[in-house]
């Protein structure tokens, strides 16, 4: 088995390549929730797995959390710190909540036809945690 880590390629795209073309193809949540490096660099992360081509690939989608809890009456009155009113740059709040950022982090190739999604996600996870990827400090599951 080999596995590619969108840590271990010359920029964070060459992944992307393996994405499957069809919007609906069919991704299963293998885990969620909160990570964070520091107090300045945090946010909330979703793994999805999905076997294409004879290829586990694992999806992170990430999202920005400054904006959990804001209301749009908090941003009428002005009760937005700078992290805030940056995750909202040029954008609606609605807009700003709902957004996602996706990136294929991991594709596994060569693995045994028996080998299951739950199973190529442990191997592809741990692979994400030795590069120093995003670790999911709080599931949310």
């Amino acid at each position: 088995m080999k596995i590619l880590t969108s840590f271990s390629q010359n920029s964070d795209e060459e992944l992307e390549q393996y994405r499957p073309v069809n919007e609906s193809h069919d991704w299963e949540l293998v885990a969620s929730g909160f990570w964070s490096d520091s107090i300045y660099h945090s946010g909330h992360i979703a793994y999805y797995i999905t076997k294409h081509n004879n290829l586990w690939i694992l999806d992170g989608v990430e999202r920005n959390t400054e904006l959990d809890g804001v209301t749009e009456e908090d941003v009428k009155e002005g009760r937005l710190n700078d992290d805030q009113i940056q995750a909202m740059w040029g954008i609606t709040l609605e807009e700003a909540q709902n957004q996602e950022y996706r990136e294929i982090v991991a594709v596994l190739e060569g693995a045994p036809k028996e080998l299951n999604a739950k199973k190529a996600a442990e191997i592809m996870y741990e692979e994400v945690r030795k590069n120093q990827g995003k670790i999911i400090d709080e599931p949310d599951l």
